[in-house]
């Protein structure tokens, strides 16, 4: 069975920028990383532990990132993912066909 690429992102719903407004108010604006505090760019709300390694949107899964270390750590996770499916006997295809909605 074909399984198709998806275009869309869990962080564009309504609910991801409800909890985004929250952890604003609840979680010390500044990179957990480096400690960065940025003056213009927008910090990123990330998961301490990904969706895909069983973490969770609770409040206590997440952490504001700035770009660079956001970047990094999702770097990280995605190495790991290549692995886990290489186990798994999946390996990522970037050139699979695309779902024809999304074309």
């Amino acid at each position: 069975m074909m399984a198709w690429v998806n275009g869309a992102s869990r962080t564009s719903t309504p609910e991801w920028r409800r909890l985004r407004r929250h952890a604003k108010k609840m979680l010390p604006y500044e990179c957990d990383d480096c400690g960065d505090v940025p003056d213009s760019e927008e910090l990123h709300l990330d998961h301490v532990v990904p969706h895909a390694e069983g973490g969770s949107d609770e409040l206590g899964n997440l952490v504001w990132r700035c770009a660079s270390c956001h970047a990094e750590k999702t770097q990280a996770e995605a190495l790991r993912g290549i692995a886990r499916r290489k186990q798994r006997g999946r390996v990522y295809d970037p050139d699979r066909e695309r779902h024809p909605g999304l074309l």
